[in-house]
């Protein structure tokens, strides 16, 4: 048995150090998953064709991975891989072209952040106006400014954001 054991021990240590192209594959799939975890259920990847939100946080880019279609949100929700959202409010009225939405207390802006600044904070001031409509797409442009209970001296602010959605539900 012990020499078994040491067998697939040396096995296992030659297939891991001596073959690169293998480690590369079990890389690759491990960086897939990871995206694919970082997806929410239902939530669809974005693309520049597609499904699409930006903005610069803090003045730092940040682009979303995925968005969860609004229906099924109650609002337009992106994230990227490191956990930063943004959840803009939704109705279907909002999405007319030239409507612009005031945030307020009742029409808050949700924003997600990491570990480095946890917490979620509030877009209580800024707007999202409806730039375009092309058949069921609909794109748009927000600026916010969050606050946090956690970080009452600090806010953070959203500028140039942008999204594009699809409207039409899926069949």
């Amino acid at each position: 048995m012990k020499n078994i054991l040491s067998i697939l021990f040396f096995a296992s240590l030659l297939s891991s150090c001596g073959n690169s192209a293998q480690n590369k594959a079990i890389s690759d799939e491990k960086k897939a998953l990871t995206v694919l975890e970082q997806l929410q259920p239902g939530a669809i990847p974005t693309a520049s064709a597609g499904w699409v939100m930006t903005a610069k946080i803090d003045g730092k880019d940040w682009s979303a991975t995925s968005i969860m279609p609004p229906d099924a949100a109650a609002s337009i929700v992106g994230k990227n891989n490191n956990g930063i959202g943004v959840g803009l409010p939704y109705y279907r009225r909002f999405m007319v072209l030239g409507n612009k939405t005031k945030f307020s207390h009742s029409e808050p802006v949700d924003i997600f952040t990491d570990e480095n600044v946890p917490g979620i904070w509030k877009g209580f001031s800024g707007e999202m106006e409806i730039t375009k409509i092309d058949g069921d797409w609909v794109e748009g442009k927000f600026i916010v400014t969050g606050t946090c209970d956690s970080y009452p001296d600090k806010k953070m602010e959203i500028t140039d954001g942008f999204f594009r959605i699809l409207l039409a539900s899926k069949k």
